[in-house]
């Protein structure tokens, strides 16, 4: 239970970092299609695809990386670490 509510958090607060760019490409959204300015809604949409890419690759390299080497951080239970361990979806070894 102990390493679910760890990586429960973790994805919360990481889900609520992406969160915060699709708020902001909605806003942008909005005010182009109230303005009808349709090359301005495309070049958003376009730039906010780019950037969420972007952000969902880093996230999940920084995660991955930061789970698999930083559970430590959380917890010093071994048990705790091996089953948040489980629960990352990279393995860095064979």
């Amino acid at each position: 239970m102990a390493a679910f509510q760890i990586c429960a958090q973790v994805w919360l607060a990481t889900s609520l970092l992406a969160d915060g760019l699709a708020i902001a490409g909605q806003a942008l959204l909005a005010s182009a299609f109230a303005n009808k300015d349709h090359y301005k809604v495309a070049v958003t949409t376009a730039r906010v695809l780019q950037l969420a890419i972007v952000l969902g690759i880093g996230l999940t390299a920084f995660l991955a990386a930061g789970m698999w080497f930083g559970a430590s951080v959380f917890t010093s239970d071994a048990a705790v670490i091996s089953t948040i361990h489980k629960g990352v979806p990279v393995r860095w070894s064979s």
